[in-house]
């Protein structure tokens, strides 16, 4: 029922996001580039993702909304999300090795299509991310990097992950749950020659979320990986790199190997050995 009422929330306001943009395009507000593009992205990831999470706590559990989605703010889940900041940067080589191999996939005539989708999300990017000036780094770093990491986590991990893991209950249900809400975050972007890197992104979120036991831990990992991207994007087009941010970076493998191991070690010692389940418990 708490799944349904979040997902009926959800297709609620991705109706009003959809009349908000129709009216501001009635209205002469350009938001198909620029600042107005970074401002719209924003306020439909606030809308669509968001929202729905919240409302669903402040029904279901009142008094409670806290625990339920993870809000531990204390030292400890600040430490854990350095841990898992680092954790995440260790496996961008294995993840860009994930990419380069998912982008050779040969899916005929559906593939065709799904690639067209997927050139036209990569120009829309390239859109938002296209600016040169100090600003426009702020604003991407706020609006491109920050809110879709807020309001990514707090619906996939702290909504769909959350919910799932309750109704399939604590044992098997939590590794489902992880696997489940990967899938699904790597399958809303509609880009199936990255779904495997995204949904192997998803997976390492969802065990940070639920052995780091905070929401912070998520949130901070998923904003200094977008923030990445974000610097890339500003340096390339301001000729202060040379490095193209839309391939894959071309890592040897023993490197790429070394930093998998790494991560996989820092992800246990900081999280497995320590089992750190009980921000989760309160919400339970």
């Amino acid at each position: 029922m708490y799944l349904l009422c979040m997902l009926a929330l959800m297709l609620a306001m991705s109706l009003l996001s959809s009349l908000i943009y129709l009216l501001l395009e009635s209205c002469g507000v350009d938001v198909a580039q620029g600042v107005g593009l970074s401002l719209w992205q924003a306020l439909s990831q606030l809308l669509v993702f968001l929202l729905p999470v919240v409302l669903t706590a402040c029904i279901y559990y009142r008094g409670r909304e806290g625990g339920f989605l993870g809000l531990d703010f204390s030292g400890r889940a600040w430490g854990r999300a350095v841990a898992g900041v680092v954790t995440l940067l260790l496996m961008v080589p294995a993840i860009d090795w994930l990419t380069a191999w998912n982008d050779g996939w040969q899916l005929g005539t559906l593939g065709e299509y799904m690639r067209k989708v997927q050139e036209k999300s990569e120009a829309t990017m390239a859109v938002l991310l296209g600016g040169t000036s100090g600003a426009d780094l702020a604003l991407n770093l706020v609006a491109v990097a920050l809110v879709p990491a807020l309001c990514e986590e707090v619906f996939f991990r702290a909504g769909v992950q959350n919910l799932l893991r309750r109704w399939w209950g604590p044992r098997a249900g939590t590794h489902l749950a992880v696997v489940a809400t990967a899938a699904l975050f790597s399958l809303v972007h509609l880009e199936i020659y990255a779904f495997v890197p995204r949904f192997v992104h998803g997976l390492l979120l969802g065990y940070l979320y639920f052995y780091g036991g905070s929401l912070v831990v998520n949130v901070a990992a998923h904003f200094v990986n977008n923030a990445v991207i974000v610097l890339l994007y500003w340096l390339h087009a301001n000729g202060l790199s040379a490095v193209d941010p839309v391939q894959p970076f071309a890592v040897p493998w023993l490197v790429t190997l070394c930093c998998t191991l790494a991560a996989l070690t820092l992800f246990y010692t900081s999280f497995l050995m320590s089992r750190p389940r009980d921000g989760m418990k309160k919400g339970e």
